[in-house]
């Protein structure tokens, strides 16, 4: 299957703040652009009880993949990714058009909460992340998207909290990324081929004819 290597990822640190809606929308305290190495916090959300109702902080995580080279809505598609540590945050993709949308630029301090799309996720909610090789499956949404755009930008957050908008206090759930391998998307190409019925018999229920691969046929009988 065509694999498509991350053009550029960025790492981002929130402001902490005791008011949640503050914390996940405030600009990012910090950020760091193509990350190197091990984060057991990559996506987070720190919460520590105490004076003045607790401090809230999240971390996300922002990937482009160029996607120029598809030209059609892939069948399927997943992002690759090699966790580390921390595993105890679910985790969600949702679209971005952070790093100027086409990876051209580092990722800014106020693309933190100002990019993220959070009505458009790409995923389902991610319940088990893994020290070692994670899949994400991607949505018909992001299927079309790699379709149809050049550019597929992304952005990893934590789900109970970041994504529901939801203030849970039970405290901090972290997932680790190691940056030091490659972020990839993984992808089936769309079917193609002869495309229209065969003695009364649907394309999609067709394999071969006369043992031909439906993929190789341009014409049954002269006819497209």
């Amino acid at each position: 299957m065509p694999t498509i290597n991350a053009n550029r990822t960025g790492s981002a640190i929130g402001a902490g703040s005791s008011t949640f809606s503050t914390a996940r929308q405030s600009n990012a305290g910090s950020v760091t652009d193509n990350p190197s190495s091990s984060d057991a916090n990559a996506i987070q959300h720190f919460f520590s009880s105490g004076r003045g109702g607790g401090t809230h902080k999240f971390r996300r995580v922002f990937i482009h993949f160029d996607t120029s080279s598809v030209s059609a809505t892939p069948q399927d598609a997943v992002i690759n990714i090699t966790g580390s540590s921390n595993t105890s945050a679910d985790i969600i993709v949702v679209k971005s058009n952070a790093m100027g949308a086409d990876g051209s630029t580092a990722l800014a301090t106020s693309e933190f909460f100002s990019s993220i799309d959070y009505t458009a996720p790409l995923s389902s909610e991610i319940t088990s992340w893994s020290t070692g090789s994670n899949s994400i499956s991607l949505n018909a949404t992001a299927l079309s998207l790699i379709g149809s755009a050049d550019n597929l930008t992304v952005v990893l957050v934590e789900h109970d909290s970041d994504f529901q908008n939801t203030a849970v206090t039970s405290g901090t759930v972290s997932s680790g990324i190691n940056f030091a391998t490659t972020i990839t998307l993984v992808y089936t190409a769309a079917a193609s081929g002869y495309g229209h019925k065969v003695s009364g018999v649907a394309a999609a229920s067709i394999s071969k004819v006369n043992t031909v691969a439906t993929a190789s046929i341009g014409k049954v009988n002269t006819v497209d």
